[in-house]
């Protein structure tokens, strides 16, 4: 088996990274907006083999803060440890760019995602609502 790698999103991944995408969110991004992150430097993707989660780390509008924009396991491959694996790299690119905290945004009705996220240290801080199509958003956050 191959090792466990975290690297940089290449074009290849997008058609594997949207089908985690679409396996986790009712309102799935689509390809073209992974494709347009492609050159940033927190597009990661988790492999063993195979992509088995994503994550897109960025700033904040304002650039004072560093903005978790999207994390994603595979279904068949959650619970092993490795959206955290995700974000602790997210986390420590971050600080790498000088940022000392994180934000986030995350649907009202995940409650699973925001317990995942309050267990890594991020606190609520307001919600935004209509912020998603279908949901409103609870505003996560943290210093790191």
């Amino acid at each position: 088996m191959k090792d466990i790698v975290i690297r940089r999103a290449e074009l290849p991944d997008i058609p594997r990274v949207v089908e985690i995408e679409e396996c986790s969110f009712e309102v799935p991004w689509p390809d073209f907006l992974f494709k347009a992150y492609l050159n940033n430097p927190g597009f990661v993707v988790y492999e063993n083999g195979r992509i088995l989660g994503y994550a897109i780390v960025g700033t904040s509008e304002d650039r004072t803060r560093s903005h978790l924009q999207s994390i994603a396991v595979h279904k068949d491959c959650r619970r092993q440890g490795i959206a955290t694996k995700l974000l602790d790299w997210c986390i420590d690119l971050a600080k790498l760019y000088g940022f000392d905290r994180m934000t986030l945004e995350v649907r009202e009705k995940n409650v699973d995602a925001q317990l995942f996220y309050s267990e890594n240290g991020f606190k609520v801080e307001g919600r935004i609502d209509g912020y998603y199509v279908d949901d409103n958003a609870i505003v996560m956050g943290r210093d790191i």
